[in-house]
């Protein structure tokens, strides 16, 4: 049955539809069907972008965490020096690829002229809260630590979250900020996941999260994270981007997300914290939207002015 639903964008809804419609036979996401939407995740996507060059680099164990790859994008090292962006993709911290974001990525490097280095991390339940978060750190340092011979410049480093990456991103800003090693050029999140309690002790109202996201979804995603039920005292507060104290020496701010996204009001509350702090933050909103909308319906209206507004907080964060 289609979907008639007043709150969703009138362009977004054939696209809505037709996603509803071929997965609505799809199992719950748990334990059990992990491996089904991992394998899902795998086969979708687009073939890469031919003109943009990309590569793979292994990134080699360390202390407390696991190897992992790099996906090198638009990097060039007889290019002139430029700016990097290294990127986090979506997945609600439990799967998701590097691979189903390489056009995307490919089309912003080469829009941008700058690097974009993905990184492909360790999922829960087998990479859990701390060892991602040495991974992230890992990554960074590799990409410093390589800036020479890939002709990227140090000070022009920006992260990009999606989604769950969202979460990665800020954690990785907040390790820099708490560690005064690293400088970041800027930050870009979109519909970033921030917050553990959103749908376990925090309860949104039903029109946020009822597509692509929900509630239920989030709390299998965090639950599986931090290996704990979400939303408790009792988790760690250096795990969840939402439960920091101390946001001071966050880089320049934009997150965007949908107004029917589950991450709306965690998203709202966040931006205002950072500008509280003292962090120039840019939040947009879109009316009408739900979650990873501009995938689902990527020649929509609404998707191009998001992908634009996107570039655009990049581009002032490389140049």
């Amino acid at each position: 049955m289609a979907i008639i639903d007043p709150l969703v964008a009138d362009e977004l809804l054939p696209s809505l539809n037709a996603l509803m419609q071929l997965t609505e036979q799809s199992p719950p996401l748990n334990g059990a069907n992990l491996g089904f939407y991992r394998k899902r995740a795998r086969v979708g996507g687009s073939k890469p972008l031919e003109d943009v060059p990309f590569g793979v680099a292994e990134v080699a164990d360390g202390p407390g965490y696991r190897g992992f790859r790099l996906w090198l994008i638009n990097t060039n090292p007889d290019a002139p020096v430029r700016p990097a962006v290294l990127h986090f993709h979506g997945g609600g911290l439990v799967m998701g690829n590097c691979q189903n974001s390489l056009p995307r990525m490919q089309s912003l490097a080469n829009t941008l002229n700058c690097a974009v280095v993905s990184v492909e991390y360790g999922l829960a339940p087998e990479v859990r809260a701390d060892e991602a978060q040495l991974q992230h750190q890992a990554a960074l340092h590799w990409l410093t630590a390589r800036a020479t011979e890939l002709a990227i410049d140090n000070s022009r480093i920006s992260l990009l979250g999606v989604s769950a990456g969202g979460c990665h991103a800020v954690n990785l800003a907040l390790h820099c900020a708490d560690s005064a090693d690293f400088n970041l050029a800027g930050m870009a999140l979109l519909y970033p996941m921030l917050d553990d309690r959103t749908g376990s002790t925090v309860m949104s109202p039903p029109h946020q999260g009822k597509y692509l996201w929900t509630a239920e979804q989030n709390r299998y995603g965090w639950r599986t994270f931090l290996g704990k039920a979400p939303g408790s005292d009792k988790v760690p507060d250096h795990l969840v981007p939402a439960r920091a104290a101390q946001l001071n020496g966050l880089p320049s701010t934009y997150i965007a997300v949908g107004e029917l996204d589950l991450f709306y009001a965690e998203n709202v509350t966040f931006a205002k914290k950072l500008a509280a702090a003292g962090i120039a933050t840019e939040l947009y909103t879109v009316p009408g939207a739900f979650h990873a909308f501009e995938s689902v319906a990527p020649q929509s209206q609404l998707a191009n002015e998001f992908n634009q507004r996107l570039l655009q907080a990049l581009d002032r964060f490389c140049h």
